[in-house]
């Protein structure tokens, strides 16, 4: 009887402790937790340092995109979360990333479609595509969503130029640009 009330009283004893170091833990977390207005502070400096120069440093861009992309992770429904993806889509453009400025429009486009730059977002998917990455095959129909989503908006006629000119080579391009001239 006196090993079974032990053994009770051990694991009571136990389950005790482990409930304290439970809630202890669950406020060391919370005390631990950034807030927003460190995350703004830090893009805010970024775009700073960024806008100090006539040239955009490949580095500093990079940090940048990461303060943008921090901001979205910790806080993707907050109001900055779609702006901070098309500044960091933008950076990511400035630098060459195509791949990753691609990644962001398409978050936008699809996690904010609402966004005021959602057809912006739409467009510049497509014109990556075609421009950059050598991906006319998927760029034809992202400008064909552009037209049929915002038909009224600068961006259904840049897209079906767009269109237009999918797979000619510069030389092609200027051929046609020079005959339409004469």
């Amino acid at each position: 009887m006196k090993t079974v009330k032990r053994i009770l009283l051990g694991v009571i004893t136990l389950t005790i402790v482990s409930c304290g170091n439970n809630t202890e833990q669950q406020s060391n977390q919370v005390s631990k937790e950034i807030p927003r207005q460190h995350f703004v502070d830090v893009v805010k400096k970024y775009e700073a340092d960024m806008h100090k120069s006539m040239t955009l440093d490949p580095d500093l861009a990079v940090l940048g995109i990461k303060a943008y992309d921090d901001f979205v992770s910790h806080f993707p429904t907050d109001s900055l979360a779609p702006d901070f993806l098309f500044k960091a889509a933008e950076v990511s453009t400035a630098i060459k990333q195509y791949p990753q400025a691609l990644m962001y429009y398409q978050t936008i486009t699809t996690q904010y479609p609402t966004f005021k730059l959602a057809p912006e977002s739409l467009y510049m998917q497509a014109f990556l595509m075609d421009n950059f990455l050598n991906e006319d095959d998927k760029a034809k129909p992202v400008y064909e969503q552009v037209i049929a989503k915002y038909p009224t908006l600068p961006y259904a006629n840049d897209a079906k130029a767009a269109i237009n000119n999918l797979g000619k080579s510069d030389e092609q391009l200027i051929k046609e640009f020079e005959a339409k001239n004469k």
